[in-house]
């Protein structure tokens, strides 16, 4: 049997090749990566039962699933986007804000990250972030999981 499932405003960020890597990636990137915006998706975040009620409002509006992928796209969807899954920083998108509240910058260490970017061009690594003057390079490193380049 053939399920057929566009799982909400989540896979727009699947044809980008930043997202995270995992079991359940491939077949979630094969089957629904042609749906909404970027901007939507990375912003819903809900757990399991979440996203099984997504993917069964949204069955019969897009592309077909096999059952045997069902259970890796939503283990996928619930590990990366679920409701507790950190939210990446990808350093050379942020705006101010994000950087303030992402990673608990000041608005003057936010504006001169911003600076610095517009200047040198985009961040390769941490080690080009330890090279902007008047940030607290410690509140970064906290985070250092999260950031994408």
């Amino acid at each position: 049997m053939i399920r057929r499932i566009v799982v909400g405003v989540v896979f727009a960020c699947f044809v980008r090749a930043d997202i995270p890597a995992g079991p359940g990636k491939d077949v979630t990137l094969k089957y629904c990566g042609t749906c909404h915006s970027a901007e939507q998706s990375v912003s819903l975040r809900q757990g399991q039962a979440g996203w099984a009620e997504t993917i069964e409002k949204m069955v019969g509006m897009g592309a077909k699933v096999p059952d045997e992928s069902y259970d890796a796209i939503l283990g996928y969807l619930t590990k990366h986007f679920g409701a507790d899954a950190p939210i990446q920083i990808r350093v050379n998108k942020a705006s101010a804000v994000d950087l303030e509240s992402l990673l608990l910058l000041k608005r003057s260490e936010a504006a001169a990250i911003l600076q610095y970017r517009s200047d040198h061009g985009d961040f390769k690594s941490i080690d080009d972030l330890r090279k902007v003057q008047g940030v607290d390079f410690k509140k970064i490193e906290a985070k250092k999981d999260l950031l994408v380049f």
